[in-house]
C-alpha cells in the first residue's frame, strides 16, 4: 500500500514523501499511525551524519510510533482495532533506519506493545525515550534511601531523573540551561543551574555525596568533574561496602573519557545501558497509566508531518524551548 513517511534525504534535510509498504505476511500487522515522537539526540546525530550504522540516504528514521492495527496477516494474535506501540515499519520501498516516522507501519507482532486503556496514543508516543531511561534505571537499581545526581536535562536525562525519582530515591538535577532546570522543578524535582563546579552545586544538596551519578549530557569528558560528587567509601571494616554507581545514559559517537583514580577510590561501578528491552516499554506505560511517570509532559509540541523540517530545526536550535516534538498523522 502507498503511504507517507518523513524521509531523511541529506544532512539536516528532511521531507514528507510518498512511500510504499507491502501487505502483511504471517505474523505481521499494519499499524495506522496516530503519533510518532522524535528522539532529538539520536535523530539529530542521524541528520548530522555521525551515526555509522545509519542506512544510506534517503531513509525513514524514528523509532517510536503509536496507532491502531488496521490489518493482520496469517497466524496473528493481535486484532484489528487494537491500540499499540511499535518501533516503526520493518519494510518499505526506501531505506529504513528504524522506520518510525511513517503514516502506516508494517510491523512484526514481536515489536508490538498493547497500550493501557487510560493511556492516550499521544502520551504513549514518547514510550521509546522513556523506556531507554527506564532501562538505565533497571541497571542502577536505586533504593528509596539513596541519593541520585543527574547532569544533563535533555529528554533522556529528564526521563532518567523521573524514573529514578519514581523509585523513591532523592534526585538532584542540573543543566546549563535555566529553562530546563525550571521545567524539572515544575515536575517535582530539585536542581540548580550548572556553573563552574558540578561538585559544589551537588554538595549543596547532597553534602555526603550521591549513591548514583547519571551523566546524560552526551559529552565525552564530564566524568572527571562529576565523579567527586559521588559518596566516598570509608576505609573501615564495613561488610560488603557498596560504592557509588556511574550511569552513562544515552548513546554517543565517540570514546567516553573516564578517569581511573577517583573512581578507583570509590570502588565505583560503571554502567552503560544499551537502549531498551520490550519489557521496559511495557513498564513505563504501566507507570504512566498510574500517574507515576509524567513522561508525556516532555512532548513540547505536536505538529503535522508536513512541518517536519521546521520541527527538526527547532529541536536543534532552540534547546531551551523544546524537549521533543510529536508528529500527528491521523
Amino acid at each position: 500500500m502507498q503511504t507517507q513517511a518523513i524521509l531523511f534525504t541529506a544532512q539536516h534535510t528532511v521531507s514528507l514523501q510518498p512511500v510504499t509498504i507491502p501487505e502483511p505476511g504471517a505474523g505481521e500487522v499494519i499499524v495506522q499511525a496516530e503519533y510518532t515522537c522524535v528522539s532529538p539526540g539520536t535523530e539529530g546525530r542521524l541528520l548530522a551524519g555521525t551515526i555509522a550504522e545509519a542506512a544510506p540516504y534517503p531513509y525513514i528514521a524514528g523509532y517510536s510510533l503509536t496507532g491502531k492495527i488496521i490489518a493482520v496477516g496469517a497466524d496473528c494474535c493481535f486484532q484489528v482495532g487494537q491500540r499499540v506501540w511499535c518501533t516503526g515499519t520493518g519494510k518499505a520501498d526506501v531505506n529504513i533506519t528504524w522506520g518510525g516516522h511513517i503514516a502506516h507501519a508494517l510491523a512484526p507482532e514481536s515489536d508490538l506493545i498493547l497500550l493501557p486503556d487510560n493511556l492516550s496514543t499521544l502520551e504513549a508516543s514518547i514510550g521509546r525515550l522513556a523506556a531507554i531511561a527506564f532501562h538505565g534505571t533497571r541497571l542502577s537499581k536505586p533504593q528509596p534511601h539513596e541519593k541520585v545526581a543527574v547532569v544533563g536535562l535533555g529528554p533522556i536525562g529528564m526521563l532518567s531523573a523521573l524514573c529514578h525519582a519514581a523509585s523513591g530515591a532523592e534526585v538532584i538535577v542540573t543543566d546549563r540551561l535555566p529553562e530546563r532546570v525550571a521545567f524539572a522543578e515544575s515536575l517535582g524535582l530539585r536542581g540548580f543551574v550548572a556553573g563552574d563546579s558540578l561538585v559544589e552545586g551537588f554538595r549543596r544538596f547532597l553534602p555526603n555525596g550521591a549513591d548514583i551519578l547519571v551523566d546524560a549530557t552526551g559529552l565525552p569528558n564530564v566524568a572527571g568533574s562529576f565523579i567527586p560528587a559521588a559518596k566516598d567509601l570509608a576505609w573501615d571494616d564495613t561488610p560488603n561496602p557498596v560504592g557509588a554507581r556511574f550511569l552513562v545514559q544515552g548513546g554517543t559517537d565517540f570514546d567516553y573519557v573516564f578517569p581511573h583514580p577517583p573512581a578507583f577510590d570509590r570502588e565505583m561501578s560503571i554502567l552503560l545501558p544499551r537502549d531498551r528491552q520490550p519489557r521496559d516499554v511495557a513498564a513505563v506505560f504501566d507507570l504512566m497509566s498510574r500517574g507515576k511517570l509524567p513522561a508525556a509532559k516532555l512532548i513540547s509540541d505536536v505538529r503535522k508531518p508536513e512541518a517536519a523540517p521546521q520541527a527538526y530545526a527547532d529541536l536543534r536550535e532552540k534547546r531551551n524551548q523544546f524537549h521533543t516534538i510529536a508528529f500527528q498523522w491521523s
